[in-house]
């Protein structure tokens, strides 16, 4: 399956690779440049040596500056880039199940964050939205009979902390051990393991890879944010499969009403 962040690590890979080919140029080249002093001059002047000090040291100054500053500056405007599109729009293609699977799949984003880079928790709005989610979600959807979240991170916990009240009031255990970029790994998980045909899933996931993860569970195009953007929230997919064959599912687009 060809995916958009597999597409993105390729990229990035040709992006060091292009580094290094860059700043072994420009050190290869600089080397012309390495500032000496002339022959008819006395190198053992004060004033001389000074200027040549002051040479050398613009020289390693310019010559860093160069090597380094347009691969960091071609990976900034990229990440950049990254951002400002919300993350990547789906490019994956549905995983095939001929065998059947889930009868219904409930797809949601975490709860809303701080705002703060460095938090890894949800936001007092995040926490009571999680809550409500614990009564929404069964009333809705019927009781889930598993729960996965992504696994934590140095960057995030807040996929398993928007599930925790919805685990604890059905009493089932949440799954977390996939790691965000390694969704692929779930779906085919979902899928392949006889433990879950015919049952309801809850996956609560990062909004970065919602869009891929609804087109590998076989969301038709038009049916699901995408890209998924950075202030949506109240948006829960919800997958109803035929447990016994491999057609594809019904997918709605449900609004939460809070």
């Amino acid at each position: 399956m060809k995916n958009h962040h597999k597409s993105c690590r390729k990229l990035t890979r040709w992006w060091a690779l292009a580094s290094v080919a860059w700043i072994a140029f420009v050190l290869w080249s600089a080397e012309a440049y390495y500032p000496s002093v002339p022959l008819d001059i006395d190198g053992h002047d004060p004033g001389t040596l000074a200027a040549f000090a002051s040479a050398v040291r613009h020289y390693y100054l310019t010559t860093t500056a160069l090597a380094l500053g347009v691969p960091v500056l071609a990976y900034g405007l990229g990440y950049l880039f990254y951002r400002s599109r919300g993350g990547p729009s789906a490019t994956a293609t549905a995983v095939a199940h001929p065998d059947g699977g889930p009868s219904r799949i409930v797809l949601m984003r975490h709860a809303e964050k701080t705002g703060d880079p460095e938090d890894i928790h949800l936001s007092e709005e995040g926490r009571k939205h999680a809550e409500r989610l614990a009564t929404y979600i069964p009333q809705t959807f019927g009781r889930p009979d598993f729960i996965f979240a992504a696994a934590r991170s140095k960057r995030s916990i807040r996929s398993i902390e928007t599930v925790e009240p919805l685990a604890a009031a059905i009493g089932i255990p949440i799954h977390h051990d996939i790691e965000d970029d390694d969704f692929e790994e779930l779906v085919r998980e979902i899928f392949s393991n006889p433990t879950y045909q015919g049952k309801t899933i809850v996956v609560c996931w990062h909004h970065r890879k919602l869009s891929e993860i609804a087109a590998s569970l076989g969301a038709p195009p038009g049916s699901f944010p995408n890209p998924w953007t950075e202030d949506l929230y109240n948006v829960i997919l919800d997958f109803r499969y035929d447990p016994n064959t491999g057609a594809p599912p019904n997918v709605t687009r449900v609004v939460e009403p809070f």
